[in-house]
């Protein structure tokens, strides 16, 4: 016998004797619910969490930064206060995200009986070579508490110098990107209305119709300009970071006028700098040269370096190496380094050269900072006279 087809009801909830809702297919749904909204929770928070540990690990401690923990681990080792326990204090008083982590790593290694060098090496490049040796040698000679102080000065004045070039480098920029900006609004906006009151491009000037090109490529082709942009700046920089490529951008970079004796100033004064401080700190000459070298930060200059230290073990003087490339090396330079290799004062004749040359850096900041403002106002006379001759 075929039972009828009945209309589909929703199935009613039961209740027992006291009253009680039983509806189990409703408990069920609930809680499967339930779940799938905390596992989805769960796994996007985990995914933030992973992004926000990523983005962490991989952003740059500033100079800044650097600078006040120093100083902060100054203060504290000087109070008498063990460096295990130093670190401990300071990890809480650290605002930077990555630098807490790393100053909690510092911690556990000198608890694990590492020496504060050899903590501040294994993390991943946060401090220069430079940094540590000078730490090992006041860790070596019993005399950290002298040798952080000066670390500190040092790290002021390459601060210093840092925020002035900043400074000088900030206006220009700002001032290219505006008139970028204003050349593209002038392209889309403008030069489209005043077609349709000229009409006929053919009797208008030339540079006009170059802009009018220009403003037609940018409207119905932005998408190729851009990819192309963006094309040639990943070919220039992936050029730029090979051996070779990377030697021939800096042997332009100092060869640039004004730029080029900007750049070899802040070389040669932090590479003296790290080298007098290096040698008085107790760290063996040739392993100092070879220490400074990685500051220059500049592959013309580390090289040079990186020869002298080995024509140093083959009894060539520095001062003898460094008179080859009057180009890297001025006379004057070269002069004050064989002076201190012959009354075997080296070590303070470098300070000095440090010295003159940080105050040839700020001259040089304050000459630029001159010249950017008229140079600039040059640039933006011409591209407004081009614009209205067009």
């Amino acid at each position: 016998m075929k039972l009828p087809n009945l209309p589909a009801q929703p199935i009613a909830p039961t209740e027992n004797d006291d009253g009680i809702v039983l509806d189990l297919k409703h408990e069920f749904v609930e809680e499967k619910k339930e779940k799938k909204t905390s596992f989805a929770a769960g796994f996007n928070l985990g995914i933030f969490d992973q992004i926000n540990q990523w983005l962490i690990m991989h952003s740059v401690i500033k100079l800044q930064d650097q600078l006040i923990f120093f100083e902060l681990l100054v203060s504290v080792l000087h109070a008498g206060i063990p460096v295990g326990e130093s670190l401990r204090l300071l990890e809480k008083q650290t605002a930077n995200p990555r630098l807490k982590i790393v100053i909690h790593e510092m911690g556990k290694g000198i608890d694990s009986g590492m020496s504060l060098a050899e903590t501040m090496r294994n993390q991943d490049g946060v401090f220069d070579e430079a940094t540590c040796s000078i730490v090992q040698a006041g860790e070596t000679s019993g005399k950290l508490n002298e040798v952080m102080k000066e670390l500190v000065t040092q790290y002021e004045r390459m601060n210093l110098i840092q925020k002035k070039v900043k400074g000088v480098m900030t206006y220009p920029m700002v001032v290219v990107v505006v008139m970028i900006l204003a050349a593209v609004v002038v392209l889309l906006f403008v030069i489209p209305q005043l077609m349709e009151v000229f009409g006929d491009i053919e009797s208008l000037p030339v540079p006009t119709k170059i802009m009018v090109a220009a403003s037609n490529m940018l409207q119905h082709s932005w998408h190729l300009l851009l990819l192309g942009v963006i094309g040639v700046g990943g070919l220039f920089s992936y050029w730029k970071n090979t051996p070779q490529g990377n030697v021939h951008w800096t042997n332009f970079v100092l060869s640039f006028p004004l730029i080029g004796d900007f750049v070899k100033k802040m070389a040669i004064s932090k590479v003296m700098r790290i080298f007098s401080f290096l040698i008085a700190s107790g760290v063996p000459i040739i392993q100092g040269l070879r220490i400074a070298s990685r500051v220059s930060n500049n592959v013309i200059y580390e090289k040079k370096l990186l020869l002298a230290a080995d024509d140093l073990t083959r009894g060539i003087e520095i001062s003898e190496n460094f008179a080859d490339d009057e180009r890297l090396f001025p006379q004057m330079l070269v002069s004050m380094i064989s002076v201190g290799e012959k009354t075997a004062s080296l070590g303070s004749v470098l300070g000095k050269v440090a010295d003159f040359y940080d105050e040839e850096l700020n001259r040089s900041v304050s000459t630029m900072s001159k010249m950017m403002e008229p140079i600039i106002m040059a640039v933006m006379a011409v591209g407004v006279g081009r614009s209205t001759w067009g």
